[in-house]
């Protein structure tokens, strides 16, 4: 018999222990090992019990969740999916928890106790097996804080003729990952930047500060019939996909698209790849960095079939190796590096 998933439940709120406890019961690989209703308890139960999974809320008293987050990881260090009423935190947290080292969030219901909880079991269980595969080392590695040190470019590359752009795909993990990448890119990168980042659409605006705020590229969300301009990275708004459309040697224009996601996500890298593949062929560069599930391998295929060029981030540095490796193993890739080469290698193309 396969062995279950030991999880931890953390939540002031003692109705929400015994509901997700419930929930988490009908799932036969799944097993709550205990609950703690705050920090302290927590720690103590972590310590004990060496949960594969800690359920932890945002909100608590005593002892709040990013405190109990930075305590885990420094004496315990596991899987964290952070727990947050999106009517009632700020949208920075989740993110910042990101950056200490949680794995993923799950967004709550919001308003009084509420039994609404209970219709997202499907989506609850989905994520606890997901980031039951979370890489425990890379996670350790992302919990270092960023320097910047940002990459030149040869000067005569910026008065290049030849529009090339960079189009980057990222789901559990990515929004450290980016940070990263972003803070090793030059201001005056001479190329656009498109991101595909899976997050719920409240903390698009949120997402694209935190990358600003490493001092690479200017970094804003994508907006409907705007057009690409270099030195600039543009993600896509949570729930829309980003095309590019009407493409020319200097310029496009990118569209957002409501139709049905792709491979269970909208915004999805594939749509955003295979529209720039059509749009710039071999000037195009594909990066696809940690995350879970298949979403940016059909757009590598299309990237490499149009002349550009796919590289995925190494299993090693990835949180969780899904994505990269399933564009590994349609042989879309031209090259696996760890996370520090990604932007060695996004400078490199823009300046051949």
């Amino acid at each position: 018999m396969p062995k279950k998933v030991k999880i931890l439940i953390v939540d002031d709120s003692a109705y929400m222990r015994v509901i997700l406890k419930d929930m988490i019961a009908l799932e036969e690989d799944l097993e709550v090992v205990a609950t703690a209703k705050d920090g302290f308890e927590a720690l103590e139960r972590a310590k004990e019990l060496m949960p594969d999974i800690v359920l932890l809320d945002i909100q608590m008293p005593k002892m709040d969740g990013l405190a109990t987050l930075q305590r885990i990881m420094k004496e315990h260090p596991t899987r964290v999916i952070m727990l947050s009423a999106m009517d009632k935190v700020d949208f920075d947290l989740p993110l910042r928890a990101l950056e200490m080292g949680a794995v993923e969030f799950i967004s709550k219901p919001g308003g009084p106790i509420s039994v609404d909880i209970v219709k997202y079991r499907a989506s609850i269980a989905r994520t606890i097996r997901d980031v039951s595969s979370a890489k425990i080392e890379a996670l350790k590695l992302a919990r270092i804080p960023i320097k910047v040190d940002q990459k030149r470019i040869r000067p005569r590359v910026a008065k290049e003729q030849k529009f090339k752009a960079i189009v980057i795909a990222a789901s559990t993990g990515g929004p450290r990952a980016l940070e990263y990448v972003f803070s090793r890119l030059p201001q005056s990168i001479p190329a656009p930047i498109f991101v595909v980042q899976h997050l719920p659409v409240m903390f698009s605006e949120s997402f694209s500060r935190r990358l600003n705020s490493v001092k690479g590229p200017r970094t804003i969300v994508a907006s409907d019939k705007q057009k690409a301009m270099r030195g600039f990275a543009y993600v896509a708004p949570g729930n829309r996909h980003l095309v590019l459309s009407e493409c020319a040697e200097q310029t496009a224009l990118m569209r957002l698209d409501d139709s049905q996601p792709v491979q269970f996500v909208r915004p999805s890298a594939d749509v955003l790849f295979e529209s720039a593949a059509r749009c710039f062929g071999e000037r195009l560069l594909a990066v696809v960095l940690t995350g879970m599930g298949m979403d940016g391998t059909n757009g590598a295929k299309a990237v490499k079939a149009a002349g550009g060029r796919v590289i995925v981030q190494d299993e090693e540095t990835s949180v969780i190796f899904g994505m990269p490796k399933a564009v590994l193993e349609s042989g879309a890739a031209d090259m696996t590096v760890p996370l520090k080469e990604i932007p060695v290698r996004m400078v490199e193309f823009l300046e051949e």
